[in-house]
């Protein structure tokens, strides 16, 4: 192989070793820059539908970054009624190659970065277009991106109050009592109409075929990250929320093609595509404005974006290669 270094299987404990919340915030956000700015050279996330709970498909997402030595590609399976078996509902992934001669390096859990980057999206998107004092936090779901989404959000703003609602209200209880156990005061509702009412900032974090958030429930001034809805034909808002919020999006090109309820709304006419403000990233570039007043309702559809995923792996691959964490195996393509 004329010197070049062995293939690098990366397995979630590594991923565990190396990102903190720090470092993943900061890989996220120069993520979202670089998808608004020019800088990754990236398409939308191509499925492959499956039978079985709404959502359930093959995923491929693929980017290269200008600034990065390593591109490729992340492939999941997305199977949303996993949780309830005690599975991940996201498994697979991230094949990396060098740009220098294509050669393959390393094969990073696409499941546990996954994990991390959606999180981090959602608080980078949340410490621009949220309100600073935002203490008040409802998640929708009581899931693995659930949990990930509270420490994350927690990360960027002095959370003190948690509500918490999901269609098992046990589990839902369950999740309560983790997060008060944590430091948190927790609640969890039985409607989620009372689990928003008091909220600053709203993640929907369910793989739900029909709205679980509607527009007229929504305090004035509530910050809303909605990110469980990865195909279009699933929605987790109503109509009436998508008119009332605005809204900024991690990627346009992947909204417009699965965002489901903001590609109802434009196609019905309840919204014209103007409504969608511009990428977080714009936003993060002082390219266009975030909020505007305190009143304001604000939304960021995440859907995820290949150059997060290929940002993250390239800082993950350094960091493992640097604390001698993997297993290299002899991979001769």
């Amino acid at each position: 192989m004329n010197g070049e270094p062995q293939f690098l299987l990366i397995d979630k404990n590594a991923i565990r070793k190396i990102l903190t919340l720090s470092l993943v915030l900061e890989a996220t956000e120069a993520a979202l820059r670089k998808s608004s700015n020019g800088m990754a050279r990236q398409e939308i996330r191509r499925t492959l539908e499956l039978p079985g709970a709404a959502g359930s498909c093959l995923s491929l997402m693929y980017a290269a970054l200008d600034d990065r030595p390593l591109f490729g590609a992340k492939v999941l399976s997305v199977f949303p009624d996993n949780f309830a078996h005690g599975l991940a509902s996201h498994r697979g992934g991230v094949f990396l190659f060098d740009k220098d001669h294509g050669r393959p390096v390393a094969l990073i859990d696409g499941g546990e970065l996954t994990a991390w980057r959606t999180a981090a999206a959602s608080a980078v998107a949340t410490r621009a277009l949220s309100r600073s004092d935002s203490s008040t936090l409802t998640v929708l779901g009581y899931g693995e991106q659930a949990r990930r989404h509270v420490a994350a959000i927690a990360e960027v703003r002095p959370v003190r109050a948690i509500h918490v609602w999901g269609r098992d209200f046990a589990k839902a209880e369950r999740f309560a009592e983790d997060l008060t156990a944590s430091g948190f005061k927790a609640q969890a509702h039985r409607d989620p109409r009372e689990a928003v009412r008091e909220a600053d900032i709203i993640c929907t974090t369910t793989s739900s075929e029909k709205p679980v958030l509607c527009g007229e429930w929504l305090p004035p001034g509530v910050h809303i990250n909605a990110v469980g809805a990865s195909v279009a034909s699933c929605r987790e808002l109503d109509l009436e929320c998508v008119r009332r919020a605005q809204i900024w999006v991690d990627y346009l090109p992947m909204a417009l093609a699965a965002a489901g309820e903001l590609i109802e709304a434009i196609e019905i006419g309840a919204i014209g595509a103007d409504h969608i403000r511009g990428e977080i990233g714009e936003v993060l570039a002082g390219a266009k404005p975030g909020r505007s007043g305190d009143g304001q309702i604000t939304l960021f559809r995440s859907l995820g974006v290949p150059a997060q995923d290929i940002e993250l792996a390239n800082l993950i691959y350094t960091s493992a290669l640097d604390a001698g964490l993997g297993t290299s195996i002899d991979f001769r393509l």
